[in-house]
């Protein structure tokens, strides 16, 4: 299934007008895990830790926004506070208006939440029942959830294996199951958990495509979608939000944030030399010169990529050392460095990388 660039509405791919009404509000969201002893449940002695750290930022209405960090960044924590699953130990959080802890019914009623854990259908049950089933649990009328269960077998490429048991089915189609399920209740906000977590790479771009299409369908809908895939992000996302150790380090774009990176004056070069090794250089960040890399080895020549400042200083001493050892330059190219070494810069925390941070 594929989506010409001209059939998307205006908000795909750039963030929907500031007029838009917010979808998702938080403001100064922090979650706190106090270790506990294992006896008597008293505090323990040990230090608490923060998941998350005073989280301000506001999702508009129609817009897609993408949660990424590193393992153990904050991104399930987060998303669990926002879907009512966890509370948070200080701020607040509105989804439409509706405050999560003080009206956590409300707002439930206008999200749905596409979690691919496998464990939480019922094994022994078809696709349609495991459906009906949920539809009944969310309160969905019978004829509406009939027909509308019927609607996202077909759009999910589904119907054929609608009265199958779900044990069954493959790893793809039990994560259409899982968006199914999140879009039963008809919701104004999607959260999507990893949506494409183990899928091979035909079955992710699978549903990547029905995601897209689905915006397209249903422009207004606001989608929050956790995941570790930067591609994938780059693909879906309006905006993104980079969160290292439960705190928002970069928003914006993939493009403003990578402008913002490279605004600091990091360049990246691929030089072909002979007769060198990348491996007698190391990084001089005093001079500008932040990383040395080995691309590629074959047929007496080398392939280094080079990251350095602007200022030339970085790129100079490189060249130099090529040739004051021996070696010969064929070519040297300078490039725009990638979404995911501007991650990657990000939260390692390269100081190259820290005017990025918003």
């Amino acid at each position: 299934m594929t989506t010409e660039t001209s059939a998307r509405p205006a908000g795909l791919g750039a963030a929907p007008a500031s007029r838009s009404p917010v979808a998702v509000d938080l403001e100064n969201v922090s979650k706190v895990y106090t270790r506990r002893r294992l006896l008597g449940l008293r505090p323990g002695s040990g230090a608490a830790r923060h998941a998350l750290r005073n989280v301000s930022f506001k999702v508009l209405q129609g817009e897609m926004v993408g949660l990424l960090g590193p393992n153990g960044a904050g991104k399930t924590t987060l998303m669990k506070s926002v879907a009512t699953l966890l509370k948070t130990s200080s701020g607040r959080i509105t989804v439409y208006g509706k405050n999560v802890d003080s009206d956590p019914l409300g707002a439930r009623r206008l999200m749905g939440l596409v979690t691919c854990d496998e464990r939480s259908f019922y094994w022994r049950l078809t696709g349609r029942q495991n459906l009906n089933f949920f539809a009944a649990l969310y309160g969905v009328p019978e004829k509406i959830a009939r027909d509308r269960i019927d609607l996202l077998f077909d759009k999910l490429g589904l119907t054929s294996s609608a009265d199958v048991p779900y044990q069954n089915y493959s790893t793809g189609m039990r994560q259409k199951m899982a968006i199914a399920r999140g879009l039963l209740g008809d919701p104004r906000l999607v959260l999507y958990d990893e949506p494409t977590r183990s899928l091979d790479p035909l079955s992710a771009q699978t549903i990547r495509d029905w995601i897209v299409d689905n915006r397209i369908a249903s422009p207004a809908t606001t989608h929050l979608i956790a995941t570790n895939q930067l591609g994938e992000a780059e693909q879906l996302c309006d905006r993104v939000l980079i969160l290292n150790h439960g705190a928002v380090i970069a928003d914006g774009s993939i493009g403003q944030i990578r402008d913002r990176f490279a605004s600091r004056g990091t360049l990246v070069h691929r030089i072909t030399c002979t007769g060198f090794s990348p491996r007698d250089i190391e990084p001089y960040p005093e001079i500008g010169l932040f990383e040395v890399r080995l691309d590629f080895t074959g047929t007496g020549a080398t392939l280094m990529r080079v990251t350095t400042s602007e200022t030339g200083e970085g790129l100079t001493f490189v060249l130099s050392e090529i040739l004051g050892r021996g070696g010969s330059v064929s070519r040297c190219e300078t490039e725009q460095m990638s979404f995911d070494e501007v991650f990657c810069s990000l939260v390692t925390g390269d100081a190259s990388a820290s005017g990025s941070r918003k």
